[in-house]
This record gives C-alpha cells, structure tokens and sequence, in this order.
C-alpha cells in the first residue's frame, strides 16, 4: 500500500493570473457539498492507516473558514497515527493564529507559503493579495506553531530584472524561520490569465541565468539544492515531494487530484459539480512497463542524490547501466552526467538541458522491442 496521500483542495479567495491548477473562488455552500463529497472518497477508497505523509495542496485549503478546515482535518485524523509529515498549503492572507492553532492540534507539521516575490509591483502584476511588507510578519506568526516553513518563490516574470530577483532572494535568506524554498520559472499555461492576456515567456537565456542565481545564493547561505526547484536546510526537505521524485506509489483525492497505485495512474474528475455529484469517474492509465522505466528515470533524476542502480534493477530487472551504455558514456563525456557504483547523478551542467536528455533516455527504450 502507498505510504503518501495527496489531497486537492480547489478553491481560492482570489485568482492568480499565472495559475492553471484546478481551483475555483470560494463559496460556503460549495465547499460544504465538496466537503460531503470528499468524505464519501475517503469512505470508499482502501487508505493505509500507517501514512507516512500527507499533502494537503490546492488551490489554498486555508480559504477554508475554521469550521470546515475543522471538519477536513477531522476526517484525515485516522491517518495520522504514523505520520512523519503533514504539510498544507497557505496564502499569506488566509492564515492566522487561530487556523495555526486548529492545524498544529491536527499533527499539521509542515506549511508551504505561496509568497512568490518580494516585490509589490510583481505581486500585484500576478495578482497576489499580499504586499511585501506582510511577509515577514506572517512567516514569523506561522513560526509560533510550526517550524517547517516552506516558501515558493517565481522568477521568469516579463518584468522582472535580475536585480529584483536577487533582492527576493536576498530577503528569504534574512528570514531566520524559512526552512525550505521552492522556485519556479513562470510557464505560461493554456488555462491561466496571462495566456489570456498574452503575456509571453522570457528568453532562455534571461530564465536560466535567474536559476543559476538562485542556486548560487542559497546553497551559499545554508540550503541544500535536493532537487532540481528545491532547496532545503539540512533535515528540512520534504518527505512528501520525495514519494513522487523516488517514484513511489500515492494516492490521490478530490477534484482533479491524481494518484499512482499498483501500476495504475489515476485522475479524478476536474468538474467540481461532478465530483459533488458522484457522476465524474476518474480517468485510469494502465502503465506499461517501457511507461513505468522511463517515468522512474525522468522523476529519480530531478534529485540531487540521483538515480539508484540497485533499485532500478530490482524495480525492472534490467541494469540501468546496460540498458543506456552508449547514452551514459556520452552524456559523461559532457560532463552532463557522472555514474558511480550506486548512483547515476545528472550533474549541473546536465540540469540545464534536463529536457533533452529525458528525450534521449526515452529514445533509447522507444527503440527496444523487448521492453513492452
């Protein structure tokens, strides 16, 4: 049985323009039905109740009013017996004393802050409802109750300089209480505002400086980079995260939330209605082998300690090294990649271009017929 559940929580109190996750504006009466619905999921759905994380992710499940994060948290306590991690998510203007107090009373041990930026005129330009003067305060209530504190942080923006991401960057690191970071460049998706509005990327060049940036200013003031986005103080990277970048099997559950279990994807319904209504069946994708080797590889490779010859063999029965001879020696070659007796790392270098080496990982199993 999976040892990680996901929970999607779709609903905001404000839109952001670069978000295209499923989400929807708050309404009392709706989240009470959804509530409803949610139950019944977890009712009918075989959880183990030795979970070793829980994410409670959206959308922003604090938008939530205290009586139905109450009930919500209520219903996931049979799970949390065991629990190493329980992580939620949480706009800075969502939170207070009281929601942190009903969290750390749940086991909650963990809180992802959508902070974004350090700069007003980005925030308002995404549509955030915070300012930068609300920042620290908040990250410093939050502290009082929980002492994992994880912050996303976007850089990519059309009009944002170098100078203003190292001035965020600058700032997070003041921040005594933040024990994780997350950075994400903008992509512009189909579903969210800015492609509406047609905003357009920035240069590569621009996107893979400002990531450089990051990685040279945290991993020079006490992070670890663990992954490819994320960056964490020694003992502080998520359990959670580490489930799907290891490609361990999870569940998922309500709106539009996906799960991996026994060689099985799944994705719920993205209509919120539906899912209420009990008529949204999820979507199910059997996973071939060739499907599951390469989705270990493109995930075990984003982490910093890299992909495990030992388990990839026992996970497939093929050596990993064999496999991909001719590809590893010249992705080494490169300087792309490093392959030792236990691990095969992709190295810095290699992180820049990630995406066309999943293409020649993929290429390579695409051609093996005895693969099914």
């Amino acid at each position: 049985m999976a040892d990680a559940l996901y929970l999607h929580v779709p609903f905001c109190e404000t839109i952001c323009y670069y978000c295209d996750f499923k989400r929807s504006l708050y309404q009392e009466k709706v989240v009470n039905d959804w509530l409803d619905a949610l139950e019944h999921e977890l009712d009918e759905k075989d959880i183990n109740k030795s979970l070793k994380t829980i994410y409670i992710g959206g959308g922003t499940p604090t938008s939530l009013n205290m009586d139905q994060l109450e009930r919500l948290l209520t219903r996931l306590e049979p799970y949390t017996e065991e629990l190493e991690e329980f992580t939620i998510e949480s706009n800075l203007e969502s939170i207070d004393a009281e929601k942190l107090a009903l969290l750390k009373r749940y086991k909650v041990n963990r809180i992802s802050l959508g902070v974004q930026s350090f700069d007003d005129d980005l925030l308002v330009y995404m549509n955030r409802s915070h300012t930068v003067k609300d920042i620290k305060p908040t990250i410093e209530l939050v502290a009082n109750y929980i002492n994992n504190i994880s912050i996303d942080l976007m850089y990519g923006l059309f009009s944002q300089t170098y100078e203003v991401w190292e001035k965020t960057l600058t700032k997070v690191v003041e921040i005594e209480a933040v024990t994780h970071v997350s950075v994400y460049s903008l992509t512009i998706e189909e579903n969210s505002v800015f492609y509406k509005q047609g905003v357009k990327q920035i240069e590569n060049e621009s996107e893979a400086k400002m990531y450089q940036m990051a990685i040279d200013y945290l991993t020079s003031h006490g992070f670890v980079q663990y992954e490819v986005a994320n960056f964490a103080k020694p003992e502080f990277s998520s359990k959670h995260n580490q489930y799907y970048w290891r490609y361990d099997d999870f569940y998922g559950i309500g709106v539009g939330a996906s799960g991996k279990e026994n060689h099985k994807r799944y994705t719920n319904n993205f209509s919120i209605q539906a899912y209420i209504e009990g008529s949204g069946k999820p979507e199910i994708e059997e996973l071939t082998n060739k499907d599951e080797m390469f989705e270990f590889i493109m995930m075990n490779v984003r982490l910093r300690e890299g992909l495990s010859l030992k388990r990839f063999e026992s996970l497939f029965h093929y050596s990993f090294e064999d496999l991909f001879t001719t590809l590893i020696t010249k992705l080494i070659k490169k300087q792309a990649a490093v392959c030792g007796p236990t691990h095969f790392i992709i190295t810095e270098t290699g992180m820049m271009y990630l995406h066309d080496i999943l293409v020649s990982f993929w290429e390579v199993l695409d051609e093996r017929e005895d693969i099914a």
